[in-house]
């Protein structure tokens, strides 16, 4: 993830976006809706993987996050009748995890957020193969990848909402402005300010150099 917020950008990767095809939940949506609480079931397991690591990044407390995904699907159960069908399923997810998200973000204080999440991030970090065959560059990645998550974390969640979606879950500037209803310029905006910001960051935590704020 540091390479891609942080560093150069990679070659363009696809995207996902609804493109006019065909849902690939519409059948398991019909289903639901139909009374098919297997098919719901179905939907959860599908999704449940993807929308963990969203609000992952968001809270970073793993305990937050389960409480926040608990909370999506439960959600999303109760108030599934106000998917239309005019965007994919999987975008009006997200749409109802980043609300959770948010929700979750009001409850908590911003000290005690950071310090799950440097907690979290300091955990996985040493989470290292008993032989790597690079230590100190295994090492080095490790600590990258805390300061990003630290950092991260220090972001304003309207900021760092957009930029999750798009540089970790590839999501398309379309299907973000959907699930975050807001316009799609606005979703450019706060991207490109989540990064600048996020650099900053990381040259104030000296996770970065000053060449890497070049453009």
């Amino acid at each position: 993830m540091g390479n891609e917020i942080v560093e150069r950008r990679p070659l363009p990767r696809p995207r996902a976006s609804d493109g006019g095809g065909v849902d690939p939940d519409r059948e398991l949506v019909l289903r639901w809706r139909a009374g098919d609480e297997g098919a719901f079931a179905d939907l959860v397991r599908r999704h449940e993987r993807r929308v963990f690591r969203l609000l992952l990044r968001m809270l970073g407390s793993r305990e937050e996050a389960e409480d926040a995904a608990q909370e999506t699907f439960l959600n999303l159960h109760r108030h599934g009748h106000r998917f239309r069908g005019d965007a994919l399923f999987s975008t009006f997810v997200y749409r109802v995890a980043a609300n959770a998200a948010l929700n979750r973000r009001r409850t908590l204080g911003r000290r005690h957020a950071r310090e799950e999440g440097f907690a979290r991030a300091q955990h996985e970090g040493t989470a290292l193969t008993s032989a790597p065959p690079d230590p100190e560059h295994a090492a080095a990645q490790a600590e990258r990848r805390s300061a990003v998550q630290v950092a991260l974390l220090g972001l304003p969640p309207r900021l760092r909402l957009p930029l999750v979606l798009y540089d970790v879950e590839g999501l398309a500037y379309p299907d973000i402005a959907r699930a975050l209803d807001v316009p799609e310029g606005t979703v450019k905006s706060r991207i490109h300010r989540a990064r600048e910001r996020l650099r900053e960051l990381l040259l104030d935590a000296g996770a970065i150099g000053a060449e890497d704020l070049r453009p």
